[in-house]
């Protein structure tokens, strides 16, 4: 549903941004038009990795995982936090962070900007 500077979406609908993508990646900054911020989400099963291990260190990002259904792990700098249904983590550019799910499916959505500056589009998404 669309409107004037508005639109609504569902997540699991929302479609990888390239067709070689696996279709658990849900591309919403690409699906909904978003440039002020990176938004995407990921479902996957039990035991699946839904962000590989890594800091934003190069692009000095503050980064928010919200668990959208489901349970996961989050390992942040070594120590392992269950996240479950409804609840946020934001994690500073310097932290190593990983995300596994713990349920069927876990959807994760995650949000990001760089501190102090205007946001630019991953290479990743080229």
């Amino acid at each position: 549903m669309k409107g004037d500077g508005w639109q609504v979406a569902v997540v699991k609908d929302i479609p990888p941004v390239k067709a070689d993508w696996p279709p658990e990646w849900k591309s919403v900054r690409h699906h909904l038009g978003i440039t002020a911020f990176g938004i995407n989400a990921v479902s996957k099963a039990t035991g699946e990795v839904l962000t590989p291990e890594h800091d934003e260190l190069e692009s000095n990002q503050q980064e928010v995982f919200f668990v959208h259904e489901g349970e996961a792990t989050a390992i942040l700098d070594g120590q392992e936090v269950i996240v479950r249904t409804g609840e946020i983590v934001a994690v500073e550019p310097r932290v190593r962070r990983s995300f596994v799910a713990r349920a069927t499916p876990t959807t994760l959505l995650i949000v990001g900007s760089p501190v102090g500056a205007a946001y630019e589009r991953p290479g990743w998404e080229e």
